[in-house]
């Protein structure tokens, strides 16, 4: 839940990767985090940066 609030965050704030942020919030691989992220959240890491810069 932690490292989901980070990635949010991340997401919006900065433009890192989707594989730096995944670094950061202490996933080894970016694929294991963004599977994660879609469970918690209900889409991709990169959809929900897309979503929140079109609102």
């Amino acid at each position: 839940m932690i490292r989901m609030e980070k990635a949010k965050k991340l997401l919006i704030a900065t433009s890192l990767s989707i594989g730096e942020i995944s670094v950061q919030c202490g996933y080894g691989d970016y694929r294991v985090f963004t599977k994660a992220f879609k469970k918690a959240e209900g889409c991709t890491p990169s959809q929900y940066r897309r979503d929140f810069y079109e609102e």
